[in-house]
């Protein structure tokens, strides 16, 4: 596949759009994937109308949406469409797959597209954007009022409808009387398409609790000659099959657009718990959230999914008495709190006010256009591999690079298995009314798949994931495997780390006990359905209860009521509102500008000494920013936390024009002294020179001068090269350390606190390079002995490729 007809991964500098080029960190190059052979699409063997809207569609395109031109292969499916195909589009998270259908509906001449939404989130996001350009479209759902479902009727059963695209729920549509209504329409030829967004519902949803999904096959066989467009981020080649089937899409009609499947931007990270704790798991959530706000200086928007309602709720809670701009988001909580928490959550995480960090059941998220997510976590195990890809693919639609973390224990294995083959009657039963596949073997097979994905130590984030999606990657292949992931998981960064973190799970037989044998299904919010007409007694007096409990939440200085935290005020600025903070205390707010942040010693706060690093992506062109705050660790109470990561995002001051310790003077032999990308800005080059020459000093001094550098070299694979060699090959070695530092850091004074860590990292080699390059040794200080091995393995790969 040629990567420039692809749906582009990533944001530009020149992208026309200043709010989302000017947020891009660092752009990746365009990869090929060589491993997927063969077109990325199909072609119809026939198709039912000629190409005579595409001037059409592409003024609507750049007048009415604002689009330069195209991406990728956006103008394969808009012809496609304008000729009357049916089209699968499989593409991942913010690749544009709404305007294949909205620019086509919109410059059609006359007529109504009908699209099928699953969730009133999504619906309501994309109706009011359409709504801001003056398109005409409506939406038909539970919360549609009487005098609007009066006027849809009414357009309808005109014949000619004024309306170009109408939403509305699989429910609705599948009714007789909307069925009905449609045939009049169509009978004037003013029904144009049917369109299935999120169309894995059909797989994933269907047999559960949106039996709907599997009626839509329906539609075709009334309108047989109607087109069918179904677009979704997330399904493996049986369920791409399965959706067509169910919708009938015509094989002589049909054109199948692919994506590859890999988010190269996004850090995938797996934390290991035994026997999790909620107080120590939400402290940790909320030390993460800490740190990487004060390694960027402003707030971040994020989003934290929790499985049940109750944990959204605590966490929010708990966050927001940190001084966290956090807010639930599930469908316990009144439609209009809903609407504001999702357009405050839109403009946060810039520092400027609003929402920062969303607590939020599966319900929260689909189609939700917002590019600077920098982190995504899993507060829980998600039930499928899929949900997990497609929650997770809500972070960095920018292209910069972000975090996913999923907070993984065998305890929760166990639940999870629990709910799933709970279900497996009622699956079962809804699959053979149906016709459809055996969908609670599909549910347990993909929950297994996310088990092996999370348990895993040796296998790629990355490729497990496009395996599982049926992409073809041999892992004999490292400069495949490196297209998919160049360190960006934690597998990848810190393989010896994450094995032994992931010793400490607690055993299968002992998770088994602790969880009971009957475990009540959570409200997960996973189907966002309208509430079935009339609640008990008791329901309806829980609902209240939890209404009232949220309606004092969300008034000024207020939270809830087993918290005794004072709320932020909404209109005062992110940064000012977080000065004079200490993050261990609930009454103050954390501080972003020079004065000093105090944060509890959680696990990451003891080990505080490098910030999470982007790995080798070739960095933007920046201008300097402000200094780095200094941290200052309280000695407090410590409080327990689970087996976590200490590669927190929190800087120590170091200066690399600083000798931190005497050391004999070292001649370095002449050599070119070159920077890569030069051409970058936000370092100064004299700094970036000294640097290197700091570096290659150490490296000549442990590995041309030391006593054991015979050993060394030999493990190197360079026992009998001279000395000229060795010094060309150390030199190599220090222009990828020095290199690596550069895209890791985006301001001087942290260039500088990297360097003298790489540099402290090579003369550790010298005392204990027994141990680094002997696995399974026990050591004192992690952080040490995984910088050092980190030197290790740019060596190796530098005298791999002499």
């Amino acid at each position: 596949m040629d990567s420039d007809s692809e749906f582009p991964l990533y944001l530009t500098q020149d992208d026309p759009d200043p709010e989302y080029s000017s947020s891009v960190l660092h752009t990746p190059p365009a990869v090929t994937y060589t491993n997927l052979v063969g077109p990325s699409h199909s072609k119809a063997k026939t198709l039912r109308r000629e190409p005579s809207a595409l001037v059409d569609c592409h003024r609507i395109l750049t007048k009415t949406f604002g689009h330069a031109d195209y991406k990728g292969k956006q103008r394969e499916i808009v012809e496609a469409a304008v000729r009357g195909a049916d089209i699968f589009v499989l593409a991942p998270t913010g690749m544009g797959k709404s305007l294949c259908f909205q620019v086509p509906a919109v410059a059609e001449p006359h007529g109504i597209t009908i699209v099928v939404s699953p969730l009133l989130a999504l619906m309501k996001d994309q109706v009011a954007g359409l709504c801001e350009k003056d398109i005409p479209v409506v939406s038909l759902t539970s919360e549609t009022s009487a005098i609007e479902k009066r006027n849809i009727v009414r357009d309808l059963s005109s014949g000619h409808p004024v309306n170009r695209l109408l939403y509305i729920t699989p429910e609705k549509l599948c009714t007789a009387d909307f069925l009905n209504m449609l045939t009049k329409t169509y009978e004037q030829k003013e029904l144009n398409r049917l369109v299935v967004d999120e169309a894995h519902c059909i797989a994933e949803w269907g047999h559960d609790f949106r039996a709907e999904y599997r009626k839509l096959g329906l539609f075709r066989r009334k309108f047989e000659d109607i087109p069918i467009m179904a677009l979704t981020a997330t399904a493996t080649p049986s369920v791409q099959l399965d959706i067509i089937r169910s919708l009938g899409m015509s094989e002589e009609h049909l054109v199948k657009v692919i994506h590859p499947f890999n988010r190269a931007n996004l850090f995938y990270e797996v934390r290991y718990m035994a026997a999790p704790n909620p107080a120590s798991q939400m402290a940790d959530i909320a030390d993460y959230i800490f740190t990487l706000y004060q390694r960027r200086e402003r707030p971040s928007s994020g989003i934290v999914y929790c499985r049940t309602r109750a944990s959204c709720d605590e966490l929010s809670g708990y966050l927001r008495g940190k001084g966290l701009a956090a807010r639930p988001y599930h469908r316990g909580i009144p439609a209009a709190t809903l609407d504001k928490t999702l357009k405050e959550w839109s403009r946060g995480g810039a520092g400027k006010g609003g929402v920062d960090v969303v607590c939020a059941t599966i319900a929260f998220g689909l189609g939700i256009d917002k590019g600077d997510v920098r982190y995504v976590i899993h507060y829980d195990l998600p039930k499928s591999l899929e949900g997990y890809y497609q929650e997770t693919g809500r972070a960095g639609r920018d292209g910069s690079p972000s975090k996913c973390i999923l907070y993984y224990s065998r305890e929760d294995v166990v639940r999870v298995k629990r709910w799933v083959s709970s279900s497996h009657t009622k699956r079962t039963n809804a699959a053979e009314k149906t016709d459809g596949p055996a969908p609670s073997q599909r549910a347990m097979d993909s929950l297994s798949s996310l088990v092996q994905f999370a348990e895993s130590t040796d296998i790629c984030r990355h490729v497990a994931i496009c395996r599982y999606f049926g992409e073809p990657i041999d892992m004999a292949v490292q400069e495949v495997v490196r297209k998919y992931c160049n360190k960006m998981c934690d597998i990848c960064k810190y393989p010896e780390k994450t094995k032994r973190r992931h010793k400490n799970l607690s055993s299968e037989e002992y998770a088994a006990t602790q969880v009971p044998a009957h475990v009540p299904r959570p409200d997960d919010d996973d189907d966002d359905r309208p509430p079935r007409a009339g609640p008990s007694r008791a329901n309806s007096t829980m609902a209240n209860k939890n209404n009232d409990t949220w309606t004092r939440n969300f008034r000024d200085n207020e939270v809830q009521s087993n918290h005794k935290r004072s709320r932020p005020e909404q209109g005062e600025n992110q940064l000012s509102r977080y000065k004079k903070s200490k993050v261990g205390s609930s009454s103050a707010t954390p501080s972003y500008g020079n004065k000093p942040l105090v944060t509890k010693p959680f696990r990451s706060a003891m080990n505080l000494k490098k910030p999470f690093k982007t790995p080798f992506l070739t960095p933007a062109v920046a201008v300097d920013q402000p200094p780095e705050v200094e941290v200052e660790v309280v000695e407090e109470e410590r409080v327990s936390s689970p087996v976590l990561p200490d590669e927190d995002d929190v800087e120590i001051d170091v200066d690399v024009r600083r000798s931190s310790r005497p050391s004999s003077p070292v001649d370095l032999p002449d050599a070119e002294i070159s920077l890569d990308v030069s051409f970058s800005q936000k370092i100064e080059a004299t700094l970036r020179h000294e640097a290197l020459t700091a570096i290659r000093k150490a490296l000549h001094k442990v590995l041309l001068r030391g006593s054991d550098i015979e050993e060394m070299w030999g493990y190197l694979g360079k026992a009998h090269a001279d000395s000229d060699a060795r010094a060309s090959l150390l030199n190599d070695a220090a222009h990828a350390l020095e290199f690596s530092v550069h895209s890791m850091c985006s301001t001087a004074s942290g260039y500088g606190r990297r360097t003298e860590g790489t540099v402290d990292a090579v003369r550790f080699l010298s005392k204990h390079w027994g141990g680094i390059v002997s696995p399974g040794v026990q050591q004192d200080d992690e952080d040490e002995w995984e910088d050092a091995r980190a030197v290790v393995e740019a060596l190796k790969e530098v005298c791999a490729r002499s």
